[in-house]
């Protein structure tokens, strides 16, 4: 399972490229709290919008909801959300 969240465009940049600020530390130590890594969804890219997203994986809908709650009160944070299944179950 998945949350993709989408970051600020200043942290963004941070967690890219130009290293840590205050909000793109709190954002890591949290998604740290759950044992979970907060990876680039675009990766090799230099378009700055692409490279606002990004995924966690997640074990669970539990562990999801539960950092979602947690993501939405951060200010680095626009959106957060699971993403849907590939596939009808």
């Amino acid at each position: 399972m998945q949350v993709n969240i989408q970051v600020s465009a200043n942290v963004a940049r941070s967690l890219h490229q130009q290293g840590p600020t205050p909000e793109s530390e709190e954002l890591l130590r949290m998604i740290e709290t759950f044992g979970l890594v907060l990876e680039p969804m675009h990766r090799d890219t230099d378009d700055p919008h692409l490279q606002s997203y990004f995924i966690v994986e997640v074990p669970d809908y539990a562990t999801a909801k539960r950092m979602m709650d947690r993501l939405q009160s951060l200010e680095a944070v626009e959106a957060a959300y699971v993403k849907p299944p590939d596939k009808m179950p």
